[in-house]
């Protein structure tokens, strides 16, 4: 197996990453067969995933709110451009777009996307969450970021972090990182505790003080649980301190250890205590002789590039 073109890979040597995002990182840290095939090898299966694409237009629909928003437009401006770009990301033609996806699933689907949508806003109208106008005086809100890290590859490279943060914004005095979160489960204390500890959230609140040299408080998340009959919706907080940060860099440096070992060595050991109910366990359990034919009948090829931006660094 080889890997694919990705630019957030080392030139010198073959396999090696060195621009890291939440995703890359967590994939790693689940499982080193996985994050080969998911990241460096860049396999995925050939239906497009109904939640990343309905978790996309919903980010996305309420980012526009946002904008309106921040710009002084008024709430009817900011939910008619929100309501628009949901139905727009949503749509269905014969000739089989994107949005096609969202007539296959009975939870979520175009109706829910809106419905989740216009709720939402319905619910936090008169929300006391502040967006923060950053200094160029743009709204901060999907903002894209990368910053070196202090460790370096073997090679002598460094080693970076990036990501993408929903919005910064005030609430009860204090900056915080507003995520958006849908999810099937149930909204409840059990929920919001699975965040702490947490890889993409501690990953948020370091690059909130690093990049945006913001003391925020840690990060909110606005969670909507989707379902047939109904949308429902809960605030919770995932705070994060100085000492909960240092910690989550420092041990971060094992890992890169280990992603630098398993690339030298070309070979990503299998966890197999993560196989429940991962996407490559059916290729996994095969003969390691047919992997590969196993992979190319049931899999596509797609670059998972941490430096990709979205919005403003």
């Amino acid at each position: 197996m080889t890997s694919i073109i990705n630019s957030s890979f080392s030139i010198i040597q073959a396999n090696l990453q060195l621009a890291w995002d939440s995703t890359s990182l967590g994939a790693l840290k689940k499982c080193p067969r996985y994050y080969q095939l998911s990241i460096v090898e860049g396999w995925t299966g050939r239906d497009e995933n109904i939640h990343l694409s309905f978790g996309i237009a919903y980010h996305k629909a309420l980012e526009v709110y946002d904008h309106v928003r921040a710009a002084g437009g008024s709430y009817a401006d900011g939910l008619r451009a929100a309501t628009r770009c949901a139905l727009t990301m949503s749509w269905d033609t014969p000739r089989g777009r994107p949005g096609a996806v969202f007539s296959q699933d009975p939870n979520k689907n175009r109706y829910t996307l809106v419905r989740s949508v216009v709720w939402y806003l319905d619910k936090f109208e008169e929300d006391a969450l502040e967006t923060v106008i950053l200094a160029n005086g743009k709204p901060a809100v999907e903002l894209s970021y990368r910053y070196k890290t202090t460790y370096l590859a073997p090679s002598g490279e460094p080693y970076l972090l990036c990501g993408h943060l929903d919005r910064l914004a005030k609430f009860g005095g204090e900056v915080w990182i507003a995520d958006r979160k849908t999810t099937k489960m149930t909204l409840s204390d059990f929920y919001f505790a699975t965040f702490t500890p947490d890889n993409q959230m501690s990953g948020y609140a370091l690059a909130g003080k690093v990049v945006y040299n913001t003391p925020t408080a840690g990060i909110l998340i606005d969670a909507a649980q989707i379902a047939v009959g109904f949308t429902r919706f809960q605030r919770g907080f995932a705070p994060r301190n100085d000492a909960q940060l240092t910690e989550w860099y420092e041990e971060l440096e094992f890992w890169l250890v280990q992603a630098s070992f398993f690339a030298k060595q070309g070979r990503w050991p299998m966890n197999d205590k993560a196989c429940f109910n991962c996407s490559y366990r059916g290729i996994c359990s095969k003969d390691p002789k047919v992997r590969d034919t196993w992979l190319k009948a049931g899999f596509t090829k797609r670059i998972w590039d941490p430096l990709q931006i979205r919005g403003d660094i």
